[in-house]
């Protein structure tokens, strides 16, 4: 286990090894319509659930011991998408419960039914969802696995950075989409060790801008009344593990709705690749002025792809 405190790289290794029978590496592609900068994409639509979350889903269940009252998670959809897969491939015993709210993406809710678990879809947003696996937790005795804030979840998480870095050498900067912030945590404390000289860029639209402002108020904002986004996988406040950690993040932009819907447009047009908004944010980020300062090269984490089609013709058309 992890012991308390920060991430270390050796951590985020130790992670990387464990999920490496499992988890082949996703593909980082150049991206064709880049103009005269390096860009690449980080193709965490790859994955068996198609994000990113599985990391750090399957990183911590490997290593829990066995727990009668099995295992609860909360989840906007891809967090409780990586629990139970990665139950179902580590083959944990345990009955595992997962709390969705109703906004989730309905492409979310149906891939999560067609596993055995128990699946609770409540309230209206991340928090509310978060609050009531929470309760369950207490009355059960359940094993909480954390989607962002827990050094095992975000450790796994943090393996994406040393694949980028096997497939393309030094990376100027890192654009990553924050969220509950494990995954910007998780690679800033491998980048910081490893590649020093690499800039992490955290990304958030413009409706939820929780680490921004828990920066500035100077104490992390755990829940946060964020506006209407598509980026819902990114809406609400952050954890304290991303807060610890602000130190290792270069820069943190907030980016336009307008720009994210385009994002999503221009990675199917120009790239052939289905990205949900939460993903195709870091792309949209491109288009903001101050990126034109980043060194090069570029990588922009495409976090998942898991986007109601409905949605998805909307935006493409």
């Amino acid at each position: 286990m992890i012991p308390s405190g920060k991430l270390t790289a050796r951590e985020v290794d130790l992670a990387r090894e464990a999920i490496r029978p499992f988890l082949p590496p996703t593909r980082v592609i150049e991206a064709r319509g880049a103009g005269s900068r390096r860009i690449f994409l980080k193709l965490e639509t790859d994955q068996p659930t198609g994000s990113f979350k599985v990391r750090g889903a399957l990183s911590n269940l490997l290593r829990q011991s066995d727990t009668p009252a099995g295992f609860v998670a909360a989840s906007a959809g891809n967090h409780g998408l990586g629990v139970a897969w990665a139950a179902q491939i580590s083959r944990r015993p345990e009955k595992v419960t997962i709390f969705v709210p109703e906004s989730a993406p309905s492409a979310k809710i149906e891939k999560l039914r067609l596993y055995p678990v128990d699946l609770r879809i409540v309230g209206q947003t991340f928090d509310d969802a978060e609050r009531d696996a929470h309760v369950f937790e207490r009355e059960t005795g359940a094993r909480f696995i954390h989607a962002y804030d827990d050094l095992l979840t975000a450790a796994g998480q943090g393996t994406l950075a040393g694949e980028v870095h096997e497939a393309i050498g030094d990376i100027g900067t890192l654009v990553i989409p924050v969220g509950g912030g494990g995954l910007i945590s998780g690679n800033a404390a491998w980048l910081k060790e490893r590649l020093k000289a690499t800039r992490i860029v955290a990304v958030q639209p413009d409706a939820s801008p929780a680490l921004s402002e828990s920066i500035r108020l100077g104490k992390a904002l755990l829940e946060y009344p964020a506006g209407p986004t598509i980026a819902d996988g990114l809406s609400g406040g952050i954890g304290r593990l991303v807060f610890d950690h602000r130190a290792l993040i270069d820069e943190v932009m907030n980016v336009p709705e307008a720009l994210i819907r385009a994002a999503v447009s221009s990675l199917h047009h120009a790239e052939g690749v289905r990205a949900e908004a939460s993903g195709a944010i870091t792309v949209g980020a491109l288009n903001l002025e101050k990126s034109h300062d980043w060194p090069q090269p570029i990588v922009c984490v495409i976090s998942g792809g898991n986007i109601d089609q409905s949605l998805f013709e909307e935006l493409i058309g």
